[in-house]
């Protein structure tokens, strides 16, 4: 068990998401994996932190974490949500200093009519926003425990084959 956060790797720090985490480290599954991208000067005590990683370093954090908390990149959340979890996303902001526009927020408003994402807009929502997205987890892993094998196998083959 474990949570992972990923902050991409734009050119603007984003402290907000970063900060917050920090806040709340101590709730979350552990350890707590921050890639902290352009935040130089970032450090929680609360938490592992690397600035960069490889993308199949990535991968594995996002397979392996119970709990994944993302910006809204594109990247980030396809393979958030192609691992089967549901990951709590913040959008960076550009009136905020966080990105140059505001495609994150665009981006997360479109995938938030797909219940596939929880979107956490504040710092103020972020742990409420996280615990929801770990008891929805359970809630589908009950689900899937609950079904005959046949039945998962020719859902994971559909949901597969049907972007």
């Amino acid at each position: 068990m474990s949570t992972f956060v990923c902050v991409g790797n734009a050119t603007q720090p984003f402290r907000r998401l970063l900060d917050a985490v920090c806040g709340i480290a101590e709730y979350l599954p552990q350890p707590v994996v921050v890639q902290y991208g352009a935040a130089d000067d970032y450090s929680c005590s609360k938490c592992s932190e690397v600035a960069y990683m490889d993308m199949m370093v990535f991968e594995k954090h996002v397979a392996e974490a119970e709990l994944l908390i993302m910006h809204a990149g594109a990247g980030s959340v396809i393979h958030a949500v192609h691992s089967g979890k549901i990951p709590v996303i913040m959008p960076r902001r550009a009136d905020l200093g966080e990105h140059i526009d505001d495609h994150q927020l665009e981006f997360t408003r479109q995938l938030e009519e797909t219940s596939k994402i929880l979107v956490a807009n504040d710092t103020a929502t972020l742990l409420n926003v996280c615990n929801l997205s770990l008891s929805m987890q359970k809630l589908i892993e009950i689900k899937n425990i609950s079904e005959p094998p046949l039945v998962n196998m020719v859902k994971s083959i559909l949901i597969e084959n049907n972007p």
